[in-house]
């Protein structure tokens, strides 16, 4: 399986630290203690200890919590942040102890952060549409299942959105890539996502897309390069067949598109490996069907080790996939 890279850390971690001067206040901050109280209870697998620090009346000072002033009255705190990233509530890698989310963090309405990585939580994500602020959301790592959280899609001030390596299942919804104007990381790989990829793609503005070891099918769509400030995109074992469309090498930012481990067919358009304002470009269509010559510019792109066609069935290149395996392609 091939690596993907990581969410991240967010951009805005120094500014949400706690204030030093600044006390917490009753109101929202008390309910959001009996909350995290509720929910500690179901928690009965903490190898960081983070636990330990969850006594006494603030939760400002509960480890995986941050707090900030409440923008609409500077004189109050709210948390903002939560930060579970490899804490394992849910048990260790591989032993889930069945740890459910929802009751609890649809009920923290003032986070802005979610980062949930590593943690085996099992069940369905909660609902997020009662959380206005939210900008990030990392729920990798886990075992979340049911169709894709809809819910998120009435968070559309979202940035990050990190659902890898869990178990969602169903179609992509078109929304995934319409939705959000400000998103710049979208990484659904790892999961068990089916069908296409929507057309609709070309209109996320992410500049990083992860879609890889899904059980995806049908064509790389050509609207691909109409993603405005798309940089990456990995489809990696993705079940996808077809031609690689041409189009791609109008995608005036896009630099890095990994494909392989496929079943696509034809050629590497020349059109991809032109040089463009992208600074090192790479393309990875290795183990696919391709059965046409590189072209000229896609042969310069190959001696530089920008663009890798080994495991097809290209004539007279190194390490081809064995005759037998190409006929009929």
């Amino acid at each position: 399986m091939s690596p993907v890279p990581s969410l991240p850390w967010s951009f805005l971690a120094l500014a949400l630290c706690t204030p030093a001067l600044a006390a917490p206040t009753v109101n929202n901050l008390a309910r959001d203690l009996a909350t995290v109280n509720a929910f500690k209870t179901r928690i009965t697998h903490d190898p960081t200890n983070a636990l330990k620090t969850w006594v006494g009346s603030n939760v400002c000072t509960y480890e995986g919590f941050v707090c900030q002033k409440n923008p609409d009255n500077k004189n109050q705190l709210q948390l903002s942040s939560l930060d579970f990233n490899n804490f394992e509530f849910g048990g260790a890698p591989g032993k889930p102890t069945h740890v459910v989310l929802t009751g609890f963090l649809e009920k923290l309405v003032d986070l802005s952060i979610i980062h949930l990585n590593d943690n085996q939580f099992v069940g369905t994500l909660p609902d997020t549409s009662g959380l206005p602020n939210l900008i990030e959301l990392d729920a990798s790592t886990n075992y979340f299942s049911g169709t894709f959280p809809r819910t998120v899609f009435h968070n559309p001030n979202l940035k990050f959105l990190d659902l890898r390596f869990n178990q969602f299942t169903g179609p992509i919804p078109d929304q995934v890539f319409t939705t959000y104007k400000d998103i710049i990381t979208l990484n659904l790989n790892n999961n068990h996502f089916s069908g296409p990829i929507p057309n609709s793609v070309g209109a996320t503005q992410a500049s990083f897309l992860s879609l890889a070891n899904n059980p995806l099918s049908g064509p790389i769509p050509a609207s691909l390069a109409q993603a405005p400030y798309l940089e990456e995109a990995l489809l990696i074992n993705c079940g996808l067949s077809g031609t690689i469309p041409k189009q791609l090498g109008a995608g005036k930012l896009l630099r890095a598109i990994d494909a392989s481990h496929n079943r696509l067919t034809g050629g590497v358009p020349e059109e991809l490996c032109v040089e463009t304002k992208a600074k090192d470009k790479f393309l990875n269509f290795s183990n696919n069907f391709l059965t046409v010559p590189l072209g000229p510019k896609c042969q310069a792109l190959h001696a530089s080790k920008g663009l890798i066609v080994t495991g097809n069935c290209i004539p007279g290149y190194w390490k081809q996939r064995p005759a037998a395996e190409c006929k009929g392609h």
